[in-house]
């Protein structure tokens, strides 16, 4: 009985969410042209074309369908470091690695800022937070801020607080955007607006900013092994958080 309420708690997620990205993602790419993925996933503006849009979405999708673990509900809403990006298997992306049953919201090129990725539709975190939590949550953990790091930061501060808006009444657990070091001095600016926001809403920061990890040739995504690494020390620091035992810092 406990696999059947499994199997269809998890069909109806990724059918919610599913729904809600190829919905957005065809409103937003509605009249746009084909074109070459541009290099960045995070681009804006006119360098985002319907190729891109549709193969982020169906990304998005896929790795939702894979839900692992089991025990306390876990949410992750994040980026395409949570979708799988550049895998051959996105559903060994870092999220698997958590403790509980784990549900991912991903999507490349996203974060809390409203101006990214726009012409994919309304896929920002804020605006993806019902869909995500649709089958309901125990905990949300929220893994953004790398692409955010090109956006103005009163935006990225608006769609923060949006999204800790939405979550309210969750436990929630903030990361820190880790570290890429084309982007480091910017990704610093978000980390610490970040830390100063959770801190006034009561929610759980943790830095993954000083992790060095195997990335992929484009040095902004992560190898198997990385997000292996990221996610086993994530579900560690995560449980450290709960105890109390070590602050948030970073």
């Amino acid at each position: 009985m406990r696999t059947e309420v499994r199997r269809t708690a998890r069909a109806t997620f990724v059918s919610a969410l599913a729904g809600a990205v190829l919905v957005a993602t065809l409103a937003g790419c509605a009249g746009e042209g084909d074109g070459a993925l541009p290099g960045d996933e995070g681009s804006h503006g006119a360098e985002v074309t319907q190729d891109l849009c549709t193969r982020l979405a169906a990304e998005s999708v896929t790795r939702a369908s894979v839900v692992t673990g089991a025990g306390e509900r876990v949410v992750v809403i994040g980026d395409s470091w949570a979708s799988g990006f550049g895998l051959d298997d996105p559903g060994l992306s870092w999220p698997r690695y958590l403790d509980g049953e784990v549900r991912v919201s991903g999507f490349g090129g996203t974060g809390y800022s409203h101006e990214l990725m726009e012409r994919c539709g309304p896929i920002s975190f804020p605006e993806r937070v019902p869909d995500a939590l649709a089958q309901g949550a125990d905990l949300v953990v929220l893994e953004g801020g790398i692409n955010d790091s090109k956006s103005d930061i009163e935006d990225v501060e608006k769609g923060f607080r949006a999204t800790l808006d939405e979550l309210e009444g969750y436990e929630v657990i903030v990361l820190s955007a880790p570290r890429v070091n084309s982007r480091a001095k910017a990704i610093r600016v978000v980390n610490k607006m970040m830390r100063r926001v959770s801190a006034e809403y009561g929610v759980t920061y943790i830095n993954v900013f000083d992790l060095q990890l195997p990335m992929l040739e484009d040095n902004t995504h992560l190898t198997v092994a990385g997000h292996m690494q990221f996610g086993e020390i994530v579900a560690r620091r995560i449980a450290e958080s709960r105890s109390e035992t070590v602050p948030a810092h970073g």
